[in-house]
């Protein structure tokens, strides 16, 4: 019986690990793609047969982005546009999250399920509206804008996020410090925030990430290349009267996903930090 029972779950071990082998495969196996194509010469990128192992390598479509092109001012931009409003969303999100779970007021129930409702409806949804709004303020082609339109959509999941945060810190920390004489501007700053500040890694990095990668309002708000992120600009870079650029688009894509990898990397410890907060109690 016990040996039939291991085999049996040996063979399901094995299903699952091959599974995720496949799963992990069908992801990274684009980005292996992209990664080898920007080192690519031309010649060998459309070919026949693919060769899925560059045997010659090459840094020119790097060189050529720079040079012959507005890339930088496209980095600057995206990392401009997208440190700002993670600032901005860590900020307001953590004093929105602890007012809601430290005080009580008529509303609170409502306001709290509001953030939930608004975090389930698309964000493109918004667009049309958003750019009438823009269009009669003068904010199209403006980082300000830009900004303010990425804090609107990243700010109920960052508050929903906080919420959840802040809910498992004992209210018996709040009482001790309120008899101690603790304003509600240091309980935030010196009490609360502290004891989530695993939990910022993990809001910062969705928020950062939400916004370097974001197309759609970009695409919308924006027109002239002074004000374009890389998304728009990469999408840019797809020439329909000539030969697209594969070796090209390859690199600047490449360099897109730095900063993300290098954020998830050196930041892993504290989103698992962040994640599991409040799995267990006591």
């Amino acid at each position: 019986m016990k040996s039939g029972f291991f085999k049996k779950r040996r063979l399901v071990s094995a299903g699952i690990f091959i599974g995720l082998c496949l799963c992990a495969f069908f992801f990274i196996f684009p980005i292996y793609w992209a990664v080898t194509m920007s080192f690519k010469y031309n010649e060998d990128i459309l070919t026949t047969v693919p060769a899925y192992v560059p045997t010659r390598v090459t840094v020119g479509h790097y060189i050529e982005i720079f040079r012959n092109s507005s890339f930088p001012s496209f980095l600057l931009n995206s990392t401009k546009v997208a440190s700002l409003t993670t600032l901005l969303c860590v900020l307001v999100a953590s004093m929105a999250g602890f007012g809601l779970t430290r005080f009580s007021f008529k509303g609170n129930k409502a306001v709290s399920l509001g953030i939930y409702v608004i975090r389930m409806i698309p964000g493109l949804l918004y667009t049309i509206p958003l750019y009438i709004i823009y269009l009669n303020l003068g904010l199209l082609d403006n980082h300000l804008g830009l900004i303010a339109a990425y804090c609107t959509f990243s700010l109920p999941m960052s508050i929903w996020l906080f919420l959840g945060f802040y809910e498992e810190i004992p209210r018996e920390i709040y009482e001790s410090a309120s008899i101690d004489g603790c304003s509600n501007y240091r309980m935030y700053w010196e009490i609360a925030l502290p004891l989530v500040l695993p939990s910022i890694s993990v809001v910062a990095i969705l928020c950062f990430i939400g916004a370097w990668n974001e197309f759609g309002l970009a695409l919308t708000l924006t027109f002239k290349d002074a004000f374009k992120t890389l998304p728009i600009a990469i999408n840019s870079m797809i020439q329909r009267d000539r030969d697209t650029p594969f070796g090209s688009i390859a690199a600047a894509g490449t360099l897109s996903m730095v900063p993300a990898v290098i954020l998830s990397l050196t930041m892993q410890k504290y989103i698992v930090k962040g994640f599991t907060a409040g799995a267990v109690k006591g």
